[in-house]
């Protein structure tokens, strides 16, 4: 393997968080950090909720109301669209505490964190572990919405675009020699994927588990891992990045021409279009970055105290 694609792989994996403390490898039910939807079945939600984008409501509680002959009549609850393995009163937690967290994450973070997981994968370190680990396989990015505290929690699928886990997609090929394959949310079957994945890792005695659940999932540097993993042809032939992963023989030096250069007499004051004054290292920084010459400006940046007016 050449340096390159040895330090891409080093670049890739620390940008994931392959433990265990990580929810996208150890997916721990607790009970706020996640629920599980127990209706419809995993293919119907996937249906109603990926494919046909439909707006999915949870049961909710109606408060208790006086009926014409002033008799307290019996508290009652909305069926809803989607069932879960809590109660009424423990879901509404379970879900504000979601909905408030990624919320929080959206507004101040710029990124959903909120996923409902189709799958999950339940495999063991070793064969003579006794500890199984159960982790997300298919990742469908979603929001809750709440119009009052008198409305249910909605789930709608969100603009993130689905995706395998691809903290476990990673673990599993270079631990294991496992590929968890690419899969499409509008031309693939999610029975018929999960399905074959299931027959994939029988032989290491593992087990894929037809569930769905909803949590908070947090990999705030995935576009950065899928920006290296989609264009590695492109980061093998850029000479920078090809000379901090130690092949040097593709940078360049600095021209003959840029060496000394002589602003004063080479650049006309016209031509300058500094808003404020620059000495000659500065001066060297602008002409390199509009002639496309690579370089590194070391700081500390020195600004100019203000002036007082003058009247």
């Amino acid at each position: 393997m050449a340096a390159i694609d040895v330090r891409i792989d080093k670049w890739k994996k620390r940008l994931l968080d392959l433990g265990k403390k990580n929810r996208l490898i150890n997916y721990r039910e607790t009970k706020r950090s996640n629920i599980k939807i127990v209706a419809p079945d995993l293919a119907e939600l996937f249906r109603l909720l990926v494919v046909n984008e439909t707006a999915l409501e949870f049961p909710f509680p109606f408060e208790d109301f006086d009926d014409d002959e002033d008799e307290v009549s019996e508290p009652y609850t909305s069926s809803g669209d989607l069932q879960t393995n809590q109660t009424i009163k423990e879901q509404q937690k379970t879900l504000r505490n979601l909905r408030n967290k990624a919320k929080t994450a959206l507004e101040e973070q710029g990124v959903n964190i909120l996923y409902l997981s189709f799958g999950f994968l339940r495999w063991k370190e070793n064969q003579d572990s006794d500890q199984i680990i159960t982790s997300p396989i298919v990742l469908v990015p979603v929001s809750l919405t709440l119009e009052s505290i008198t409305s249910p929690f909605v789930l709608r699928l969100h603009e993130d675009e689905v995706v395998v886990n691809p903290t476990l997609k990673y673990k599993m090929e270079h631990e294991f020699g496992i590929t968890l394959p690419e899969f499409d949310a509008h031309e693939d079957s999610i029975t018929e994927y999960l399905n074959n994945l299931n027959k994939s890792v029988n032989k290491n005695k593992w087990e894929v588990a037809f569930e769905t659940g909803l949590s908070l999932l947090s990999f705030l540097k995935i576009n950065m891992y899928e920006d290296l993993d989609k264009n590695q042809d492109k980061i093998k032939a850029h000479p920078v990045l090809l000379g901090s992963a130690g092949d040097r023989s593709q940078i360049k030096t600095l021209p003959a021409e840029f060496n000394q250069y002589d602003h004063d007499r080479k650049t006309r004051a016209i031509d300058a279009f500094q808003v404020v004054d620059a000495d000659s290292s500065q001066q060297d920084a602008i002409l390199y970055s509009k002639k496309g010459v690579s370089f590194v400006l070391q700081g500390p940046l020195v600004l100019e105290k203000a002036r007082p007016l003058q009247t």
